[in-house]
């Protein structure tokens, strides 16, 4: 019998190609104020790949630079992608990686690049349509040699806290890198989707989840940076079952903020402050990469370090810049520019992440000539009194327990696959030893019938008898406890010795009973039979440290007509101390320091004080001597006392 399902991965690696250097776009957004649009633009450009900005050192000359494509105010969003972004999302078919992110400063129109609106889509959803459309066309050219799975994921970057944004109550997710330096996010939620509508469904509400608020700049200023990941597995049905994995980032980054020009505060001051942070890091990144140090510091930012693969990793990486062209915002038009023509430098390696997927056949070990044996045993049900024993059809075996989760597992190699099949063997032959075995022991204890019989009943008489004695027991103690509460004494003369010394160590707690209540009897459990009354007029034999003080004022309390406020006290001996503070001295005089670690509140440090004081200054004459050490605080002192002469007198 066979269990079909599972597969078995080998992870293989093909490098493709040599290296690829990130490709760079600039955008430049039209004006948003006819007033501005008078004093003129301060970028201007100079051909599709070309743009100068003035020199703010010499207003007559001006800084050119050069990237891989400059779009200008009138460039649609469709030229946009199909120029830049399309010939990226071949590569997610084909088991390499791809990043689009949008940088720039906040009001630049980053987002309604990405984004977009219902009417004029950005590349976020023109990517997702161009990626679902090619599946489409591949499925419709092959024979259904191929099998495609597209998963969406969407996350934001708040204040360096990772949240999920298609599963709100993910919040803080960590960022992890797998044996073969690919960076992934446990716990994040995946959507699989098979049209676009389906996308739709999922990415309009999460991205209302994305955190934005009001500045001077932007009406809804994004305050997080965004990434969605779209993950392609295309599958081999056929030999040799190849698998090739695929991820496309689309990236909108929030833009660098200047406080003074957005009057941000309180919140929205420490979400600028986490912006400025991380996009200072990628900075930093781009410098060491460049000049090409040996540590990288993708890890000193949750961005730098989800943008490892995109910066200097091994993706096809595209950059779209983002400008505005008015003369507020030249400065950061002159730090982005130079930001993006460093980046310009960086150079990724990309390669073909591929495994090979054969699928796997688990068997179940034959019926050997146990087995035969074990299905031929008699199996009797627990002999009872009244019903004889029964032979009835072995019972099926279990099914195999760890086959279900081989087939879950996709990423077990080889040798873990063999080595769980043992296993599940072992246990399997193991089980059905155990199943003869034990029917045997119930045949051998049962024996015949008559027997079994006879034995269940002296066992059934003498639970009876039992049961019987118990019931008397309960009846005396019962009968004690009444005789005990008629003959009811106050409290404070119900206190054995036993209870007293029983909770003398802690802390005593007395309820203050009034003279109109009668208290409740007390029963120790160790007492067989009623309490027997203390003689508060001799010192009883059993008490040696303490003694009870009836209080003196509640006679005359009974007598003024009062309530009575006495309450009884607990009382040392006065010569029982003089005895234990005898003990106690000569323990302090000993000149050893482990015999006085023994006493109560004292421990290595304070025992070496001691120790130290009675080597300059010869023995104690009394406890009290110790106040005069140097270090012990009197209140320290009057502990170490107290606690050493009641334990004592415990001993004693």
């Amino acid at each position: 019998m066979t269990t079909p399902g599972f597969h078995r991965h080998r992870s293989v690696i093909a490098r493709n190609g040599g290296p690829v250097p990130v490709r760079v776009a600039v955008r430049l957004r039209p004006f948003l104020d006819k007033a501005q649009q008078e004093k003129g633009s301060t970028v201007r450009g100079l051909g599709e790949k070309a743009l100068e900005i003035c020199n703010w050192r010499n207003d007559q000359e001006s800084l050119k630079y050069e990237f891989d494509a400059f779009y200008d105010k009138d460039t649609s969003q469709d030229k946009i992608f199909t120029t830049s972004v399309q010939n990226l999302l071949e590569h997610t078919l084909h088991g390499q990686n791809a990043s689009v992110f949008a940088y720039g400063p906040t009001g630049a129109g980053k987002t309604h690049t990405m984004v977009g609106t219902s009417e004029d889509p950005g590349i976020i959803p023109r990517s997702v349509y161009g990626v679902l459309n090619a599946v489409a066309k591949e499925r419709g050219a092959g024979d259904g040699e191929w099998a495609y799975s597209i998963a969406v994921s969407y996350l934001e970057i708040y204040q360096e806290k990772v949240y999920d944004l298609l599963e709100t109550k993910n919040h803080d997710l960590q960022i992890r890198e797998d044996r073969d330096r690919n960076i992934f996010i446990p716990g994040l939620s995946e959507k699989t989707i098979t049209d676009f509508q389906q996308f739709e469904k999922h990415f309009v509400p999460a991205s209302l989840n994305r955190t934005t608020a009001s500045t001077k700049l932007n009406s809804r200023s994004s305050r997080s940076h965004s990434i969605l990941l779209l993950k392609v597995v295309k599958t081999q049905q056929v030999s040799p079952f190849r698998q090739l994995t695929g991820k496309l980032y689309l990236i909108d980054l929030a833009g660098s903020e200047d406080n003074r020009k957005t009057g941000n505060q309180g919140i929205r001051l420490k979400e600028s402050g986490a912006i400025n942070t991380s996009l200072f890091v990628l900075g930093q990144v781009v410098d060491a990469l460049n000049s090409g140090q040996a540590r990288v510091p993708y890890r000193d930012s949750k961005l730098t370090r989800l943008l490892q693969d995109s910066v200097g990793g091994t993706s096809h990486a595209c950059m779209i810049v983002n400008l505005a062209p008015e003369e507020s915002f030249y400065t950061d038009t002159y730090t982005t520019l130079n930001f993006a023509a460093k980046s310009k430098q960086i150079v990724n390696r990309p390669f073909t992440r591929e495994s090979i997927v054969r699928p796997h056949v688990l068997k179940r070990p034959a019926d050997s000539a146990t087995d035969g044996a074990s299905k031929r045993v008699r199996i009797e049900e627990p002999c009872t009194p009244t019903t004889p024993a029964v032979v009835q059809t072995p019972a099926k075996l279990p099914a195999p327990f760890l086959s279900p989760l081989l087939r879950r597992q996709d990423k077990f190699e080889t040798s873990m696959v063999d080595r769980l099949e043992k296993l599940e063997t072992a246990i399997l032959a193991r089980m059905r030893r155990e199943s003869v075995l034990t029917t045997a022991n119930r045949a051998s204890v049962c024996g015949t019938p008559g027997q079994s019989r006879e034995v269940l009943l002296q066992k059934l008489e003498d639970s009876r008898k039992q049961l019987r004695e118990l019931k008397e027991q309960q009846e005396q103690q019962k009968a004690a406890a009444e005789t005990a509460k008629e003959n009811e004494q106050p409290l404070c003369q119900q206190l054995t010795s036993d209870v007293l010394f029983k909770h003398s160590t802690s802390f005593i707690r007395r309820k203050k009973v009034a003279e109109t209540e009668k208290p409740k009897a007390m029963v120790s459990p160790v007492q067989a039979g009623p309490l027997k009354p203390l003689n508060m007029d001799q010192d009883s034999p059993d008490i040696q440290f303490v003694r009870i003080i009836k209080p003196k004022d509640t006679v005359k309390t009974k007598k003024e007509g009062g309530k009575g406020s006495g309450k009884w006290q607990l009382e040392t001996n006065p010569e029982l101390q003089e005895k234990h503070a005898a003990g106690v001295l000569d323990v302090l005089n000993s000149g050893k320091l482990k015999k006085l670690t023994s006493l109560q509140c004292v421990g290595d440090k304070r025992a070496r004080l001691i120790l130290g004081w009675w080597q300059m200054n010869g023995p104690f004459k009394q406890v009290e001597d110790l106040k005069a050490i140097p270090g012990l605080p009197s209140k320290t002192v009057d502990n170490i006392i107290k606690g050493n002469l009641l334990c004592f007198g415990m001993s004693s």
